[in-house]
């Protein structure tokens, strides 16, 4: 069956005149849901090319009075395998506004003495003292996401795409936008997605937000440090009413997803030149399943490899009433203090894959100002933030799958005051599994005691001819570069608690070993260097612990 046969059958069906002119979300259209359906066809039947489509499915605006009727008519029909109803969806209504930072906040980092190019050195930016998600757990604080470590053993010169869906967003300083587009079919579909350009009636700022968390320009002594070295690309999906209320439609949401993921069939809006590698959707609509449009762009996205983040609610309930937090192949993410008990607000329940620092969150509003915010919103893009670095400092590519189990296995479950424990992720541990996973380009470190051929481990334990810790000891192998002179050496580098690095052990033989190591802690670093540990051969030492 095809387009011509199909045709009349709608008509024959009674559908009404208001379904076969399509029009943006309309403002007739009820509290109760917009008024729209999804068709989806089957294989081999052609669209209407009445509404917009979307895949194999078509965007149908027929009135909420009308919705049933409508759909069960669409049904009964031989070419249509499936209909669906759209739902509004929104950014989770916060448990508390925005709040701009104190003055002192600004004042607590000073511009490093180093360049701010220098990507080891503590970052420059005046809030990054406040940004609790990147401190070290301790007791009483287990709601942190120990970023710092990560972003020092990891490798941020490399940069990553992360697309935000959202809205109200702005261009500052401290925060840009490499490519963007609005999927916000109120406003029309268009190149304008920066909100003083499309609704200036409206002063949200959720986006921006968001995007600061994940992605702010890091170390340049300007606002805020952003978790990833990233390349923002903005799909607008909500607008404003003429109330000022922040609102959208499901559909609009499943399009940014699939055109942030590189979909071709998405006509609305010019293809993207690269799509991203992770996407944070921090909104919600209330709906106990996932729909299946919703569902299928989020699968297009994870089978080519893109991660998509989204918050959890704030409704104090069960996530699974929330979509699309109660999707597949999703990372819910719901909120914790930064003692690690979970916010009130947050919703819960099977649903939820992981949890991060959702009180107290800092970032940027619309002016650039330093302002905390509370919510699961806030939560998700830490964590996008630390999928996207944990993907730009892997030497081999990671798929979504990947990255989800990465995020989910390494999150320490912290104990909740009901008995109940919640997996809080821990950007260190998924670091140091990138690491132990990926190695570097031309050492390896092993134990010095694990080659029982080579070192009979009981005979070394009872002489103990280095006088040392034996389980402390290590044996590097270089065995992809080489030394160029006879000035140059193998140099080994420890972090610092300040984010430098220290030279600890050198050698001009490929094979040595390294004494007082504690591969619980420390940050190892290996180069080719002047005896000096000075004038190193790589832009960026090479990862060894």
């Amino acid at each position: 069956m095809n387009t011509q046969t199909l045709f009349p059958l709608l008509v024959a069906s009674a559908i009404t005149a208001q379904m076969l002119a399509f029009s943006p979300v309309s403002a007739a259209a009820t509290a109760e849901g917009p008024g729209r359906l999804v068709v989806t066809y089957r294989d081999n039947v052609s669209a209407l090319s009445i509404g917009p489509s979307m895949a194999n499915s078509e965007i149908l605006e027929v009135g909420q009075e009308d919705l049933e009727a409508v759909k069960a008519q669409l049904e009964s029909l031989p070419g249509v395998a499936r209909v669906e109803e759209d739902f509004w969806v929104s950014n989770p209504d916060m448990p508390n506004a925005p709040k701009l930072a104190p003055s002192d906040v600004v004042g607590l980092s000073v511009q490093s003495s180093e360049s701010t190019s220098t990507q080891s050195a503590i970052p420059s930016d005046p809030g990054f003292d406040s940004q609790i998600a990147w401190q070290s757990p301790q007791a009483g604080r287990l709601g942190v996401q120990d970023i710092l470590t990560a972003y020092f053993r990891g490798a941020p010169d490399n940069r990553v795409r992360i697309g935000v869906v959202d809205s109200g967003f702005y261009q500052l300083t401290d925060l840009t936008y490499s490519q963007g587009y609005n999927f916000a079919s109120a406003d029309g579909y268009g190149p304008r997605y920066l909100e003083n350009e499309v609704a200036s009636n409206c002063s949200s700022a959720h986006g921006t937000g968001v995007s600061g968390v994940l992605g702010a320009i890091t170390n340049n002594g300007t606002g805020i440090a952003g978790i990833a070295n990233a390349e923002i690309v903005a799909a607008r999906a909500l607008s404003c009413d003429s109330s000022g209320r922040v609102r959208g439609v499901l559909t609009d949401t499943a399009l940014a997803i699939r055109w942030l993921a590189g979909d071709p069939s998405v006509t609305q809006a010019p293809r993207l030149h690269r799509p991203v590698d992770v996407i944070n959707a921090s909104l919600g609509a209330q709906v106990d399943r996932c729909p299946a449009y919703l569902q299928e762009a989020i699968d297009y996205a994870w089978n080519r490899g893109v991660l998509t983040v989204v918050a959890a609610g704030n409704a104090g309930e069960d996530a699974a009433n929330m979509a699309p937090a109660n999707c597949q192949r999703v990372v819910t993410v719901a909120a914790v203090r930064a003692s690690g008990e979970v916010a009130g607000f947050s919703n819960t329940g099977n649903k939820v894959n992981v949890a991060a620092l959702g009180s107290d969150v800092l970032s940027l509003d619309r002016l650039g100002r330093l302002t905390f915010w509370d919510g699961t919103s806030f939560s998700a893009p830490v964590v996008a933030g630390v999928a996207g670095l944990l993907k730009q400092s892997s030497s081999e590519p990671l798929a979504a799958a990947d990255l989800k189990e990465l995020i989910s296995s390494t999150a320490r479950l912290v104990a909740q005051p009901n008995g109940t424990a919640i997996p809080v992720v821990d950007a260190r541990a998924a670091m140091d599994r990138i690491q132990r996973q990926s190695g570097n380009r031309f050492a390896t470190l092993e134990p010095f005691l694990s080659n029982a051929k080579r070192r009979p481990a009981e005979a070394y334990l009872q002489n103990n001819p280095l006088n040392v810790g034996l389980d402390r000891v290590f044996e590097v192998t270089v065995s992809g570069a080489g030394l160029s002179s006879s000035q140059e050496r193998f140099v080994v580098f420890r972090s610092t608690q300040n984010g430098s690095k220290v030279a600890i052990a050198q050698s001009q033989e490929p094979v040595f070993l390294l004494k007082n190591v504690n591969p619980n802690s420390d940050s190892l670093w290996i180069d080719i260097c002047d005896s000096n540990g000075q004038n190193c051969r790589f832009n960026r030492s090479e990862a060894l612990l």
